[in-house]
């Protein structure tokens, strides 16, 4: 370890710690990051990246089995194609250590001091790592979260029979039959993973839909394509014992915070009932001089919020005044179809007492969808009925993840329904489907009909 402290010491090097200390790097500050996990934490290594090159290996393989659809000379195409899942692991270990080492690159160009090791905090700006203790005058945590424990009454998991999504990862060879605890992004993500391996797959969301937290609509079409794709799904029930005939069963039902043995206690850092970490919108903690940010502080645990949030804590420590805006956070869910969404439901903004208009267009009646034969979906916004300025967005269908990005720009930069109508779109395209809705709230969109509103 360096013998100069640090002004900066960031615990945690997943997409909140390292985007802190490469920012703070880059603004003349001395970083010191502190992980007992390599660079990159749960998202590169156990959460986003894995499962999203394992879900890139899902997409090539439906493309193949519908390649006579394109005109490809059926003659040409294995007769049955299937995916190889120590091929897809092998891939998967490949995308994960190159970004891993990139991320270790940018540390030593950005004059980061990267310390493998677990931290906990002792009070008084100073931190114990191994045998070490380490000072600095501002702290950042970022410690993030892990999978919850299976529910009261249910066997423990014990990464055998009885998994969480970081066994799911590292499974020998694909169950026979598979039990998914919790319909959420993760889980639903992995039954899109497991069918295409050949799984059979059950959901089981104790809530009344797919996706909880987000517009029904969603989670009631996305239960449609998953039973379409031999996915059985059942909302409304609750698991009160595990059926022998299933292999494996996934836990699925959220994560909880890594804040129990860190310290907090010691530095003074509050926390909340559930665990996570209380922060003020500059993410500050109840503790002078020390942040926290993403998972650990339980306000959208979403890797780019983590990023936000970091930046934010970074600017504040530094002697700037910034504050976290979560008017705009999107989100997204890498099933297929994409599932994706931004701002308020429509429920949320009538709970607001917030009177709304809402225009919707399905994703077939584009020309792009029909020409890919990707027609499953629909675009849904809502926008305040008397300003028109556009408080949320939905997505469900091809290129979700990617179509949100303009909803979300829109919404941060508070335009109305008319302003995105007016946007022109390129043709064809699935963004198209973004104008037709903003139409369709206010207007008349071309390609649909839709009665005139009295």
């Amino acid at each position: 370890m360096a013998n100069e402290s640090p002004d900066l010491l960031v615990i945690g090097a997943g997409p909140g710690g390292y985007v802190a200390a490469i920012r703070a790097a880059q603004r003349g500050a001395r970083v010191t990051l502190v992980s007992d996990a390599p660079p990159g934490g749960v998202c590169l290594h156990l959460g986003c990246i894995p499962t999203k090159t394992l879900l890139a290996s899902v997409e090539a393989l439906r493309f193949t089995q519908r390649a006579g659809d394109f005109g490809l000379d059926a003659a040409s195409i294995a007769a049955e194609p299937h995916l190889s899942a120590d091929s897809m692991l092998r891939r998967t270990q490949k995308v994960t250590g190159a970004m891993s080492k990139g991320l270790e690159f940018l540390f030593r160009k950005n004059g980061v001091q990267f310390v493998q090791g677990r931290a906990r905090l002792l009070g008084g700006g100073r931190v114990q790592v191994g045998d070490e203790v380490l000072t600095a005058p501002r702290i950042i945590l970022a410690t993030g979260s892990r999978p919850a424990p299976s529910p009261a009454g249910l066997p423990a998991i014990d990464g055998q029979r009885v998994i969480n999504s970081n066994h799911a990862l590292h499974l020998a060879g694909p169950p026979k039959k598979i039990l998914i605890v919790g319909g959420g992004y993760i889980g639903c993500e992995f039954a899109c993973i497991f069918r295409a391996l050949g799984s059979e797959v059950t959901v089981v969301e104790a809530l009344a839909s797919l996706l909880p937290g987000m517009d029904a609509e969603l989670g009631a079409a996305l239960a449609r394509v998953f039973r379409k794709a031999g996915i059985e799904v059942r909302t409304g029930e609750t698991v009160s014992e595990f059926d022998p005939s299933f292999d494996h069963v996934l836990i699925s039902i959220g994560r909880v915070p890594n804040t129990g043995d860190i310290g907090c206690d010691a530095a003074g850092v509050k926390l909340t009932a559930r665990g996570h970490v209380e922060v003020n919108e500059r993410m500050e903690t109840s503790a002078p001089g020390i942040y926290a940010i993403g998972d650990m502080v339980g306000r959208f645990p979403l890797a780019h919020v983590a990023s936000a949030q970091a930046r934010v804590a970074v600017a504040n420590a530094l002697g700037d005044n910034a504050a976290m805006d979560y008017a705009a956070v999107p989100g997204v869910v890498f099933t297929h179809p994409e599932v994706a969404t931004v701002g308020l439901t429509e429920a949320e903004a009538q709970a607001q007492g917030r009177a709304v208009r809402v225009g919707k267009f399905p994703m077939a009646a584009l020309g792009r969808a029909q020409a890919s034969g990707e027609t499953d979906g629909f675009v849904k916004l809502v926008a305040d009925a008397e300003t028109h300025r556009l408080l949320g967005g939905q997505v469900i269908g091809p290129a979700a993840g990617e179509l949100i990005a303009s909803i979300t720009l829109a919404i941060s930069l508070k335009a109305t329904a008319e302003q995105v109508a007016h946007t022109i779109f390129a043709h064809p395209t699935f963004a198209e489907a973004i104008g037709e809705a903003a139409e369709a709230a206010f207007g008349s969109p071309v390609h649909i009909y839709l009665p005139k509103r009295t």
